[in-house]
């Protein structure tokens, strides 16, 4: 059920046209079309979200999970960089363990163990972030397409956004836990771009990635800086090596985004549909004395459908947990349950609170919906 903001005009004898997409004025799903899976999944750390979940049936830990931010404490002490990658394993999508270096796996939730499974390298667009993971298993070998950025001392000579740059690198492994980074990014802005006065110029800032292997090629869907715009949906194909550089080619103008104010994709397929999920702003905020808590529980999860990956449309706003001050950054994967397909939508709860607004998140959930079409 939809409800608040489906706005449609009638046109000729009784024909509905939904008017096209701004960005604002979503719709807003009846939560009660998802079903809560399995409580609470990680926890008790200091700031860790984007859950992104690979299953491979048959294994004893058929479900993977790789997640990102900081694990113990702010910014990773003794870690390269900033954000860092971690993995988790699972064997029924309830009860993880998450990797603690040796082959070592914690099950009691203490993130004072946890060890990164990938961290910043010396290049200087790799140099601060890494996360925002995104992995895809194929032909024994996983593939993951992340996010990366400089490191702050870049915004000395850069106006753009915030002062970094940014960028979706590549890496590869034959286990989950060691990987191999590509020699050069996946996706980055043009030398134009980078060296431009003021983020007003050019479309800048590719992050955020979702990599799908489908149709015989690699689908990369991201957000990116589309000025005056702002964050994005966009979209690019390789045919060829995933490690190649320049291979990724963006298959839509990038002045025309796919979807408007839609950051944090994930794009899963179950049959012949793609399902795409964000956490944009435009959702009603809770009622709160703080500006930064109105800003921030605007943002909730969304949910958008197409049949090529390129055309969408937005379905609406899912509620965000009752005990979260907002739910974001999703990630979804479409499993089997009872025989029948299954969507699930991982992410995590923001902290929130007055009048000081906590920004971190502090559980990563899941909600889950059979598939029906």
């Amino acid at each position: 059920m939809l409800y608040v903001g489906l706005v449609t005009c009638m046109f000729g004898a009784g024909v509905l046209i939904t008017p096209p997409d701004n960005g604002y004025g979503r719709a807003i799903q009846d939560r009660a079309d998802w079903e809560q899976a399995d409580g609470t999944l990680i926890w008790n750390f200091c700031n860790m979200y984007q859950p992104c979940v690979v299953e491979r049936p048959g294994e004893d830990y058929p479900f993977l999970m790789w997640f990102f931010g900081w694990a113990a404490s702010d910014t990773n002490p003794g870690v390269a960089g900033c954000d860092a990658i971690y993995h988790a394993r699972s064997k029924d999508l309830a009860h993880w363990e998450i990797y603690a270096g040796a082959d070592q796996w914690d099950k009691d939730m203490k993130p004072e163990r946890w060890k990164a499974v990938l961290a910043a390298s010396d290049r200087y667009y790799d140099s601060w972030h890494n996360g925002d993971p995104s992995v895809v298993w194929k032909d024994g070998r996983y593939y993951m397409a992340y996010s990366a950025t400089s490191a702050p001392e870049y915004k000395k000579t850069r106006q753009h956004v915030d002062g970094l740059l940014l960028c979706v690198m590549g890496a590869t492994s034959s286990d989950g836990i060691h990987w191999h980074k590509t020699e050069s990014p996946l996706l980055i802005e043009s030398r134009e771009a980078q060296e431009a006065a003021t983020d007003t110029e050019f479309v800048c800032d590719f992050h955020r990635p979702s990599l799908l292997w489908d149709e015989g090629k690699w689908k990369l869907w991201f957000d990116y800086w589309n000025p005056p715009q702002g964050v994005c949906l966009g979209y690019a194909e390789n045919a060829g090596d995933f490690a190649a550089k320049d291979a990724f080619r963006i298959q839509h103008d990038p002045r025309a985004s796919l979807i408007l104010n839609w950051p944090n994709p994930s794009v899963a397929k179950a049959g012949n549909r793609y399902y795409c999920f964000s956490d944009p702003s435009g959702f009603p905020p809770k009622v709160s004395t703080s500006q930064e808590a109105k800003n921030w529980t605007t943002r909730q999860l969304c949910e958008a459908v197409s049949d090529d990956g390129l055309h969408w449309r937005i379905v609406g706003y899912i509620p965000p947990d009752a005990d979260a001050a907002a739910c974001h950054v999703p990630q979804a994967l479409v499993t089997a349950r009872g025989g029948h397909p299954w969507l699930y939508v991982f992410y995590a709860t923001q902290r929130g609170g007055e009048a000081a607004y906590d920004y971190r998140y502090d559980r990563i959930r899941a909600i889950r919906r059979e598939i029906r079409e």
